[in-house]
Parts: C-alpha cells; structure tokens; sequence
C-alpha cells in the first residue's frame, strides 16, 4: 500500500478495508496490572493465490435476510474524513473504505478472503498465466443507471496509470505497485506512451488483460481501490468531481455533511443492491471518542482503545459478548537503515537487535494483546505459518560485538512514545549514547520516501492476503514503498521467482528463503503482529471482519429483534457504568 497506510504506529488498527490505509496513533498507555483473560484466535488460513488455467465465476445472487425497520448503520471514521475519494489517488485507510464503498473493480475479496468477480461475470486465466479473459456482467450499472463496459474498464485502468496525476511521476501511484504487470503499463507510468497496449477490447462486455509475465497475485491486486472502474464523464466534470462521485459500487453518496458522510444504497448494484438504506460515517468533532459513543448507543461499530479493552472484556461488562478479536495481516516492526552510519556495519545492527527486549514489549507492556512477531510475515497466509529465525534477547553477546567501540545513533519518531523506549535499551545495555529526532508528520514522510531515516518504529498492514504484500512491498528493489535503502541480489531473486511461480509450495519455499535472508541482514526486528478490537452491537449481522479489515458493507442488515434486546439491558448498562 502507499506510504501513508503503511506508517501507522499502532497497536490497535482502525481498519476499513484492506489496503492501502493510515493515521497516525500514540503509542499505547500502561494496562492494569491484571488484565482480564481471553484468547487471541488463530489468524484465517487464506489461499487466495490464482494459477493458470483457473476460471472464476461470479456468485449468485445471496438470499435476502428478514429484513424490517430502520436499515441504518453509524459508524466513525477518522476526525479528517478520507482524504480522497478518486480510487487512482488512495493512499489513507478512510479514503480506501470510502471508495470500496462507492466504487469496485472487476474482483472482490469474499468474507473468506477468496477471489470473486465483482463486476466481472467470468474471468478466465490462460494455460500460460499471460491473458486474462473478463466477462463483465451486462446489467452492472453506474450510480446513474449507465451501463458498466469494457471501454470504461480500459479508461479507468490507463487513467490509473497517468503520471500527470503525481504531478508526472508515475512510480508514485498507487497503479505502480498493482497495474504495472499489464503490457505497457510500466511505460505510460513513465511517461512514455498515452495507453495501455496490454487492455484489449473485444466487445462491448469482454475484455483481455495481457501481462509482461506470469503474476501469481495479479488478480488479487485487481481487488484494490486503484483499480475500481470510474467513468469518463463524471472524471472530466474537473479535478474535484470526486467530491459528486458517479460510482460502481454498492453505495452512492447521498450527502457530504459537516460532521458526517451519508451513504445510501445503489439499486442497480449486482448480484443484489445493499440492504442498508443509510450508512453514516462520522467526520470531524463527531468521530471524537467512539468508545463513549457507543456506549451511549450512538455507534453501531467502534474500535476499542488499547487501555479499555480489559474493561470490555470483564466478566462483569455488557459489552463482553460484542467484543470482536480480529488478528491482523499487519505488523509492527524496528527498521535499520544500512545506508546510514553506523548502520552501514551488519555488526551494529544485529547488537541492537539482539539487546532489545521484544518479547516483554509483547507480554508485559501490551500484555497479551498482540501477537509477538515470530517472523515478517504475518501467520496465515498462503494457509501457513512464517515463523523464521529471529535473532534472541542476548544483551551480553551484543556488548561484546560492540566492545572498545563508541557509537552513537538518531532514533526518528513522529509522536511515538517507543522511539524514547529504544533510546532508554540501547543506551542501559549497550552504552550507547542516542538521540530521539521527533519531527512533524510532513518532514516525516519527506525522509522516508526520501530513505533517510536512520532507526525508526513502522507498521504496515497487507493489502491483500499474500506474503507478498508483506515482503516485495517492504523490501523488493524496485518496490516505492520500502522504507530503507535495501538492496540483497539473493533476496532480490527469491522475490522476483516468487512472483511468477505457479506451485505453492515451490513459491512458499522462496518467499520463506527471502524472509530468511532479509533477516540474516539485520535490517529489521519484527516486534508484533497486530489485533483489532471491535464492539460490535448485537442487531448488526453479516459484518465482515477479516485480517485484512472490515470488508464491503453491502450484506450487512440490521436485526430489529436483537436491538430490542440491548434495549431492555439498560438499566444494567447504566449500573454498570456507575461503578467504573
């Protein structure tokens, strides 16, 4: 994903949608000393992976629910509201839920994480893994009633890939980490031609995508927000008509308010339109402490902060029965910058890695609410885990790597309390001297994409549930997003043979060989794997939380008998609250 979503330091991920989303966080305040017990779940085993040969084919349409009363959903989004809704441009996890919402491409991710047509009808995958046959689905509408085709398909594609849009330089479009397989892609993100050879229309329905090379995750990738189909004449309207979008999605924009974004359903979304009548996002001062909120029953759907979540989950709580533990494909994680002295000594890196504490961040300061990180990859993926050999706690081995030398290091944060924490271990176990650079969030984001900052905390959660999104997007030469200066010919080549290679377990073996070497380098310690804590309320069913975060709202509906039922425990709630 971009940038943004990537440099969220959190512990606890606010995720609507998958992607390519970020906000900034503070670092997690000290729990009680006796937090309540509960289980962490296994991560989903995901196997999304389309070889060649495969043949998708759009579900049918789900039988409706008992449908009655108010089909109306509040939730909170962030105080700033999404940054964008033109899917070319998303770079900030409210902006990615917003656009799923109200724009899609030619496949989803299904509550199981599997691949599904979306607008697409069929999709076929040559022997060869080069062509990719889609079959639209000829009632698929615009939010105008415009039929969808594949002309459109085509535009939105190579309008993705302009470079015009980042002021010329196509490499830093989010198309470059997810269009740029397509014949000729590469070249109009550079600037070098005015289509895209590789979208071939055949009629006004089908379609034929032609890569450089065999992709495994090609299609999984055609699930992100850069690829939702957008149309010509609301797109040339101007360079704000995404503020009146005309969308493909589930839902339209019915209002943009001051404190809030009003969704209502699109009738002609297929295989069936949504079953809310209104979602409301809440934007501004009134997406300020949802916790609060939902407990006064204002929000149907609110992220628990890191210090309440013992609360919650007290045998004594109301809420404990809608407390929702969601593992995330994400990770918290120390990056080193080899470019930077002393850095630049493979010696160094790897005493500070083996002096600092990561298990007692996991156990003690986060008590059990994280995962701790026992590789880079996330477990679950490619229905696997990816356990690797990360260096242990030994702080008398790094001081004698370390003896006779006088070293000192700039830990770099933007807000995060963990950058002092590095800083406090380093200097007690290592005599090193340190200093903690906090700069603002612009000249932050400036050095990283710039790869100057020496030590520095980073989160990343995948886009789509391969390891590849972990791995070629963090450390892959040619990757924008990786936030160091990185190179190992050997891991280099694992990734790359990765990408194109169709047997999954002769792809796992490289992927997990890459993994391997990228942490022989000593370039970055895995600290955690992340969880999501949800309150959920009872009369909201089929919401769809996954790993990679809550998915399209489309097939969630609202149960006027459950809502009757939290009515009645009131005076419980209240009671409840009183003795806090």
């Amino acid at each position: 994903m971009s940038r943004q979503r990537a440099i969220r330091l959190i512990v606890l991920l606010i995720v609507l949608l998958g992607g390519c989303r970020l906000v900034r966080s503070p670092e997690p305040t000290a729990l009680p000393a006796s937090p309540t017990a509960f289980t962490i779940p296994v991560p989903s085993a995901t196997t999304a992976t389309v070889t060649p040969g495969t043949v998708l084919v759009a579900p049918p349409a789900p039988s409706p629910p008992p449908l009655s009363g108010d089909q109306t959903l509040v939730l909170a989004g962030s105080p700033d509201g999404p940054v964008t809704l033109d899917p070319a441009l998303v770079q900030d996890i409210d902006s990615a839920f917003m656009v799923h919402q109200l724009f899609r491409g030619l496949v989803r991710f299904d509550t199981q994480l599997q691949l599904v047509p979306d607008l697409a009808e069929r999709i076929e995958v040559a022997g060869d893994g080069l062509t990719l046959t889609v079959r639209l689905r000829p009632d698929a509408t615009f939010h105008d009633g415009t039929p969808i085709t594949a002309a459109d398909v085509k535009f939105s594609l190579e309008r993705a890939c302009d470079p015009a849009l980042n002021g010329g330089d196509g490499r830093g479009l989010p198309a470059w980490g997810v269009l740029r397989d397509l014949v000729g892609a590469e070249e109009r993100l550079l600037g070098r031609r005015n289509d895209i050879p590789g979208i071939e229309l055949v009629d006004r329905f089908t379609l034929r995508l032609h890569l450089v090379a065999p992709r495994t995750t090609f299609l999984q990738r055609l699930a992100l927000p850069v690829a939702s189909v957008v149309q010509r004449a609301n797109v040339e309207q101007g360079q704000d008509w995404w503020r009146h979008p005309i969308g493909s999605g589930p839902f339209r924009l019915l209002r943009w308010e001051p404190d809030a974004i009003v969704l209502g359903p699109h009738p002609g979304y297929r295989p069936a339109p949504p079953y809310l009548r209104e979602v409301r996002i809440r934007t501004g001062a009134a997406a300020l402490a949802p916790l609060n909120q939902y407990e006064r029953g204002e929000l149907d759907i609110a992220p628990v902060p890191f210090w309440a979540i013992d609360r919650v989950a007290a045998p004594e709580s109301p809420y404990r029965d809608q407390l929702v533990v969601q593992p995330l494909f994400a990770g918290t994680y120390v990056f080193f910058n080899p470019a930077v002295p002393p850095l630049d000594d493979p010696a160094v890196r790897r005493a500070l890695i083996q002096a600092f504490p990561r298990e007692k961040i996991a156990s003690v300061t986060l008590q059990g609410k994280v995962t701790l990180a026992q590789g880079i990859v996330p477990p679950g993926m490619l229905a696997r885990d990816w356990n690797a050999g990360v260096p242990p706690y030994d702080p008398e081995a790094a001081r004698r790597a370390l003896a006779g030398r006088t070293l000192h290091l700039e830990i770099v944060s933007s807000g995060s309390d963990l950058a002092v924490t590095l800083a406090r271990v380093w200097e007690q176990e290592l005599g090193v001297t340190t200093d903690v650079l906090q700069l603002d969030w612009p000249d932050y984001l400036g050095d990283l994409d710039a790869r100057r900052l020496p030590v520095f905390v980073f989160s990343w959660i995948a886009d789509y549930p391969d390891p590849e999104a972990v791995l070629d997007a963090l450390f892959a030469a040619d990757s924008p997003h990786r936030p160091i200066a990185y190179e190992n010919p050997d891991v280099q080549r694992w990734l790359e043979r990765a990408r194109q290679e169709q047997d999954s377990a002769t792809r796992a073996n490289l992927l997990q060989r890459a993994q391997q070497g990228i942490l022989d380098d000593a370039v970055v310690l895995p600290l955690v794997f992340d969880v999501e804590y949800l309150l959920v309320a009872p009369h909201v069913r089929d919401l769809p939380v996954t790993p990679l975060g809550i998915l399209g709202l489309e097939r969630v509906w609202i149960d006027h008998a459950a809502t009757a039922h939290r009515q009645t425990s009131e005076l419980v709630l209240f009671e409840w609250s009183n003795r806090r």
